[in-house]
């Protein structure tokens, strides 16, 4: 393999061309040079390859000399191409990942050796047509803003929705109902009451949380418009009657529209960790309860065992999990807003729990499954620390 110290975006063609990107297009950073600029940055608005990225280097240092360089060259929705050359572990290549974090977020990892490109996404691994003329390892990164915008937001739960709405008998249906079944029993709702599923997916909370009580009014949103349709067939046949759902986002929440009382009980469960501006959101969260009201709202536990270990072992990374907050991040930003704590409680055990799950489901047909939601619901409901994947808390708005 050529071992020139400057490498051109034009030595990666074929992983250029599955990108869609245009290696004359790209604007080149050649971090060798970043000593010879006295501190000049490049400016433009646009595609950018950086590298070749070499080993031994102060992570830390060196990506935010890094992000110095090229931020102001890169578009907002355009991409960043890094190029490391010399062989280097999964662990090395994660900690470039959480570096760049939260200025980008990797989206897609190239793998190359003797000629071979193997494409690697959250979708799988596939080759990729033509030859690599150097080995090492490529980031396709883009910022975070772009990646967690309502429009990227809104396709990715179009495209996927069929799968967070899964059937009763499908692998991992009990444990799914189970986890929403949970969340909504953390708080019951009296008798004509209103609900209000804040981001609700296919509404499994909001329901469970109806069904606890008579005649209470459910309404439900969520960014795209198939989650709101699965809601409503959801809460059609599980016979909920004053059911409406409509498309929108935490930071801007549909309801209450103007003229509509705000709820006595909010859900959001698994929502925050997707939102690009959490300050917002908890706005937009406040406006939607009466006061005296109660919230409940869970997420994925950002410390737990597992996530730290995913952090540090995995490349490639959900990026509601490297935006996710931790129990009490969530909370100091609550009480600023007027909600006393009233209970923590952690409910989807960590690793090796959820792996486990998924062989037995997907692997031995469920034959273990029953036993491992016991050991979930034996557990559930201690303090949300390093043990769990998932927290809830509870809180009054005063």
């Amino acid at each position: 393999m050529p071992k020139e110290h400057s490498i051109e975006p034009a030595a990666f063609a074929p992983i250029l061309a599955d990108l869609g990107l245009e290696a004359s297009a790209l604007l080149h950073i050649d971090p060798s040079t970043f000593a010879e600029s006295k501190g000049e940055v490049v400016r433009g608005k646009g595609d950018v390859f950086l590298g070749p990225i070499g080993t031994g280097l102060d992570v830390p240092a060196a990506g935010n000399l890094y992000k110095k360089h090229s931020d102001g060259a890169l578009g907002p929705t355009n991409t960043l191409v890094f190029y490391f050359k010399s062989p280097r572990t999964d662990g090395e290549l994660a900690r470039w990942r959480n570096q760049f974090w939260p200025w980008l977020h990797v989206v897609a990892l190239y793998r190359l050796h003797d000629g071979a490109i193997r494409r690697e996404t959250l979708q799988g691994a596939s080759d990729v047509a033509g030859r690599a003329e150097r080995d090492g390892f490529v980031f396709v990164a883009k910022r975070r803003e772009h990646v967690m915008s309502p429009a990227q937001t809104t396709a990715k739960f179009d495209q996927n929705a069929g799968g967070w709405n899964p059937k009763p008998g499908s692998p991992g249906y009990a444990h799914y109902r189970w986890m929403r079944r949970y969340v909504a029993e953390f708080a019951t709702p009296k008798d004509g009451a209103r609900v209000l599923d804040f981001g609700c997916g296919a509404g499994w909370v909001g329901i469970e949380a109806a069904l606890r009580a008579k005649d209470v009014v459910l309404c439900a949103f969520d960014p795209s418009p198939e989650m709101t349709r699965f809601a409503t067939e959801n809460a059609r046949e599980a016979g909920v009657t004053k059911f409406t759902a409509r498309v929108g986002f935490g930071e801007e929440p549909p309801f209450p529209a103007r003229g509509e009382a705000p709820f006595d009980v909010v859900y959001s469960s698994g929502v925050i960790s997707f939102s690009p501006d959490v300050e917002r959101w908890c706005d937009g969260l406040a406006a939607t309860l009466v006061a005296g009201g109660t919230l409940v709202i869970g997420d994925i536990q950002r410390e737990s065992r597992g996530m730290q270990k995913r952090r540090t072992t995995r490349v490639l990374l959900p990026a509601r999990e490297m935006n996710a907050l931790v129990p009490d991040e969530v909370k100091r930003r609550l009480e600023k807003r007027g909600f006393v704590h009233e209970a923590t409680a952690g409910y989807q055990l960590t690793d090796p729990v959820p792996q486990l799950t998924h062989h037995a489901d997907k692997k031995l047909g469920g034959v273990l499954s029953p036993l491992l939601l016991a050991w979930n619901r034996m557990r559930a409901g201690a303090s949300a620390g390093a043990s769990f994947d998932s927290w809830v808390m509870r809180f009054k708005k005063r």
